[in-house]
């Protein structure tokens, strides 16, 4: 496998985008406001909505941050129907508050509204289905029901999780050197193109490299065949399976597989070598992103693969620095990154 020419592809595919002229990556666009709807001391409110746990954050605009004034983790309901959601926001906004930055984990189509960053819904995923809310804009639509129920006025912001984790950056570093990546059951990457215009790369999606054969294997047998080919080949949700194919073992987990690859056994070398390749991979698509930048890159990184999966990130740390000695890059996880970046979406 040749890093170089897959980098080099990746480069190119970022560079199409920017020309809107996207290819295997979707590149979609976030305008996020150029000011603050939060003012200063004002108390506002940020929700994470996704999987199972929803995070609800009470927080505080202070003259250049904001500060976290209360937070609380609960179980969330399977969100089948619109109704079902719209109630749950309803039982969770803070009486006091005028302002929601709302981190929403699901496929969203951006949009702006009234100045701020809001997103249509392009599907439920899971055992949340969202039936009536699919196809509509996700903040307006808390709004007006808001309006209608409580005649309460609410000014709502809405990004989905790639997104909140790049705004995350804001609080340690320039937008000019900074850059997200998820790399744990999935995969995506974000970027900034101009202190207000962010990129969603859906980065799963690239396929300019040379699939393996477990990895069509693995495409052929999965719900969506030709989607998703990076991700099929390098992140947690599929890693055990090639191990499976190679082995004609059946590990349930790419948990098992790190403990496989921390072991003695005659199948370490192989959990070993699906390690490596994968954090071959994603160091490609890191590098293509600093050479798009053309500067030295802070990485918000989030996933258990990246952080915990076996040699992983000093791999990617190892195989980045031969692709882009020029070029420093350095890699960060930061502590309630969903709650800082919604809130970044607002304040």
């Amino acid at each position: 496998m040749n890093l170089d020419i897959v980098t080099s592809s990746f480069l190119k595919e970022l560079r199409l985008g920017k020309a809107g002229k996207p290819d295997s990556l979707r590149f979609i666009r976030h305008q996020i406001s150029s000011s603050p709807t939060v003012q200063p001391n004002e108390l506002f409110q940020v929700l994470t909505i996704g999987g199972t746990m929803c995070k609800n954050t009470l927080l505080r605009k202070t003259s250049d941050n904001f500060i976290i004034v209360q937070q609380t983790k609960l179980k969330q309901p399977g969100f089948n129907t619109a109704a079902i959601f719209l109630d749950f926001l309803n039982s969770q906004l803070h009486p006091n508050v005028k302002v929601l930055g709302l981190n929403f984990a699901f496929p969203l189509n951006p949009t702006t509204r009234d100045g701020r960053l809001d997103g249509l819904l392009v599907a439920g995923t899971k055992e949340h289905t969202f039936a009536g809310l699919v196809g509509k804009t996700v903040g307006e639509t808390i709004e007006v029901f808001m309006k209608k129920k409580n005649n309460r006025k609410v000014k709502i912001s809405c990004a989905n999780d790639t997104i909140c984790l790049l705004l995350s950056g804001l609080t340690q570093t320039h937008w000019q050197g900074l850059a997200a990546g998820i790399v744990g059951t999935g995969l995506n990457f974000a970027i900034f193109l101009d202190e207000h215009t962010l990129v969603n790369l859906e980065a799963a999606n690239f396929n300019k490299f040379t699939v393996s054969e477990t990895g069509k294997w693995i495409d052929l047998a999965s719900k969506k065949p030709g989607a998703a080919l990076f991700e099929k080949e390098i992140s947690g949700a599929y890693l055990f399976q090639h191990f499976n194919l190679l082995t004609g073992l059946k590990i349930n987990s790419t948990e098992e597989l790190h403990k496989i690859a921390e072991g003695k056994s005659n199948y370490a070398g192989i959990a070993q070598r699906l390690f490596n390749r994968s954090a071959m991979l994603v160091s490609c698509q890191i590098a293509g992103i600093t050479k798009f930048y053309k500067n030295n890159i802070t990485f918000v990184m989030e996933g258990s693969l990246f952080w915990k999966g076996w040699k992983h990130r000093e791999t990617v740390t190892k195989h980045v620095a031969q692709l882009i000695p020029e070029y420093q890059v350095n890699f960060v996880e930061i502590e309630n990154s969903g709650i800082l970046g919604a809130a970044k979406l607002v304040a």
